[in-house]
C-alpha cells in the first residue's frame, strides 16, 4: 500500500504523518523521519529532519547564507544525504517519509533513495509538497493513493491511513 499525503503548508502533514506512527508505532515496525519546524523566540528559523525510531536530529534548512537555498534557508545538502543512506537501508512494515519537497529535492541522493525504495517496498507512507512539478513527486502523485488534507478531512484521513496500514500488515 502505497499512500501520499499533501496539503497547504501547515496544514498538518507532519502531524498526520506523527499521528500515524503513533497509532502503529507499538504493532508493526516503522521507520522513517519526519520534517520539523525549528523556532527562536517565536520565529520559524529552520527545519530539522527527526528520525522516528532514534529521534535523532539534523538540519534540514536554516535562515542564513549557503550555496543551496530554497527562499531564506540555506539547505544542508549533506545532511539530506545522510538521511538519503539510512533511506536506502529502511527495511520495516512500514515507511513513512515527511516531507518530499523542495528543499529534500536539492539532494540527488534523497531523490535516488526515494525512487530505489518506491522500487523495492509497497508499505510507503509519504507527505509530499502539494504544487512542486518535481518529476518524483509527478510519479509519486500518479502511482500512489493521495489525500489532500484540510482542516475539515485532517483528523478523519489520518484514523483511515492507519486503519488501512494496520489491516494491510
Amino acid at each position: 500500500m502505497r499512500i501520499a499525503i499533501t496539503g497547504r503548508p501547515g496544514i498538518g502533514k507532519t502531524t498526520a504523518c506523527k499521528k500515524v506512527y503513533d497509532a502503529l508505532k507499538d504493532k508493526i515496525n516503522i521507520e522513517g523521519f519526519v520534517t520539523i519546524e525549528v523556532r527562536e523566540k517565536g520565529k520559524r528559523i529552520g527545519f530539522k529532519i527527526k528520525e522516528l525510531r532514534t529521534n535523532n536530529e539534523s538540519w534540514l534548512a536554516r535562515i542564513g547564507n549557503g550555496n543551496i537555498r530554497v527562499g531564506k534557508y540555506a539547505v544542508c545538502v549533506e545532511a539530506v544525504d545522510e538521511i538519503s543512506e539510512k533511506i536506502s537501508k529502511y527495511d520495516a512494515d512500514l515507511i513513512i517519509i515527511d516531507e518530499i519537497g523542495p528543499m529534500e529535492l536539492k539532494s540527488e541522493k534523497f531523490v535516488e533513495s526515494i525512487e530505489e525504495l518506491i522500487r523495492r517496498k509497497d508499505n510507503l507512507l509519504f507527505s509530499i509538497h502539494l504544487k512542486s512539478r518535481h518529476p518524483l513527486l509527478q510519479k509519486i502523485r500518479k502511482t500512489f493513493n493521495v489525500f489532500v488534507l484540510d482542516e475539515k478531512n485532517r483528523n478523519h484521513v489520518v484514523e483511515k491511513i492507519a486503519k488501512m496500514f494496520y489491516d494491510n500488515k
